[in-house]
């Protein structure tokens, strides 16, 4: 695997969205199982292209069902992009939350495999879709 899989897609999201903060790394390639992979960032300002945004990443068919929401423990507003059962996850209360490998149980590692196989294609999806919206944004290819 090559490591610019862990920010290509960190690279294409500030190509579309009005980004103030953004961790490009969504997952380690040396301990891919640290954590389930996710893209944290910040908007200067939630506009149109932001719903845009969301609703391309819903259209998303991948191995793994993938969402945008608001860091539940975020002071400020931060996103994650990541899979479902993340989103699930973060339902819990902060003081009771366990570690992701201790919630996922045994199907944490093949849960973090299928959303690393999903980020290429992912990509492209997001690429794909705003190319053919009537929102645009700045390409620079990053594969």
């Amino acid at each position: 695997m090559e490591k610019q899989v862990e920010t290509i897609l960190g690279h294409t999201v500030v190509d579309f969205l009005s980004v103030e903060w953004i961790k490009y790394t969504m997952f380690h390639i040396e301990e891919k199982y640290l954590h389930v992979p996710m893209l944290v960032f910040r908007l200067i300002e939630k506009d149109n292209k932001f719903e845009k945004f969301v609703e391309c990443i819903n259209a998303f068919e991948g191995n793994s069902k993938w969402v945008v929401f608001r860091n539940p423990f975020s002071r400020k507003e931060n996103y994650i992009l990541s899979i479902y059962e993340l989103k699930e996850m973060y339902q819990i209360d902060k003081e009771e939350l366990p570690s992701q490998r201790e919630y996922f149980g045994d199907g944490y590692e093949k849960i973090c495999d299928n959303a690393i196989s999903d980020i290429v294609e992912l990509t492209e999806h997001i690429k794909n879709w705003f190319a053919e919206s009537d929102v645009k944004a700045d390409f620079t290819i990053r594969i």
